[in-house]
């Protein structure tokens, strides 16, 4: 059976292959997703601005995903200045 642990959800299917088919999104958008992450993260300049350029271009299971992986940059974040100030 497929899992996809996200955090704190975790997707079960047994009919899955992809993340993308156990949240019911076209493969195709994955991708773009993670750049509308990035374009968040980088184009911003509070976490509040962030999110909400987020959530006014994606909705449903394909928000859920890109705060996913909003969250993923956002914690590479905190980790790289906490090995630049050692």
């Amino acid at each position: 059976m497929a899992s996809y642990d996200l955090g704190t959800t975790t997707f079960l299917d047994h009919d899955v292959d992809t993340l993308t088919e156990a949240i019911g999104i076209p493969e195709t958008h994955f991708d773009n997703l993670v750049d509308l992450a990035k374009e968040a993260w980088e184009h911003e300049d509070t976490i509040s601005q962030s999110l909400e350029y987020i959530v006014e271009r994606a909705k449903g299971s394909e928000l859920i995903l890109t705060l996913v992986f909003f969250g993923r940059i956002w914690e590479g974040s905190e980790e790289g200045e906490e090995e630049s100030s050692e």
